[in-house]
């Protein structure tokens, strides 16, 4: 029982972590800080990886059993699946946020390449500005 007291104990600092990790990404995120994102995802799935093999651990018949009879351990696994909660709605957010990032930076791509060349400017079939730089002639009607 103290073993799982303290895979329980890890689980909730790793969880901890976790979250702060999300909200640095977060920050990160907005200020479109592209080495510190490395940085953290890097350390979210080193995180990860750990927080899946307590959860293996912990998952084992035995070892529920024992925790639903402790109500020291199943308090300490509810706070668990709260952070865990609080993480994933944290990490929704940033989903969103990338989402944001990824539309700016494509309407950004489409800016620069329309104004790149604007005499070879033409859509494809999705409505999206396009240059014709496989074709070097020049057109004149």
């Amino acid at each position: 029982m103290v073993q799982i007291a303290a895979i329980l104990e890890q689980q909730l600092g790793l969880l901890t972590h976790l979250k702060q990790l999300i909200i640095d990404e977060s920050e990160a995120l907005s200020s479109q800080g592209g080495d510190r994102l490395l940085e953290i995802a890097k350390q979210k799935n080193e995180c990860l990886n750990q927080l899946q093999q307590n959860n293996d651990t912990l998952g084992q018949p035995d070892t529920v059993e024992i925790i639903k009879s402790s109500e020291e351990l199943l308090q300490k696994s509810e706070q668990g699946k709260q952070l865990l909660s609080e993480c994933k709605s944290l990490n929704q957010h940033n989903s969103e946020l990338i989402e944001k990032n990824i539309a700016s930076f494509n309407r950004l791509s489409q800016a620069l390449q329309a104004s790149k060349n604007s005499s070879s400017l033409t859509y494809d079939d999705k409505g999206h500005t396009s240059t014709m730089s496989s074709m070097n002639k020049s057109i004149e009607a």
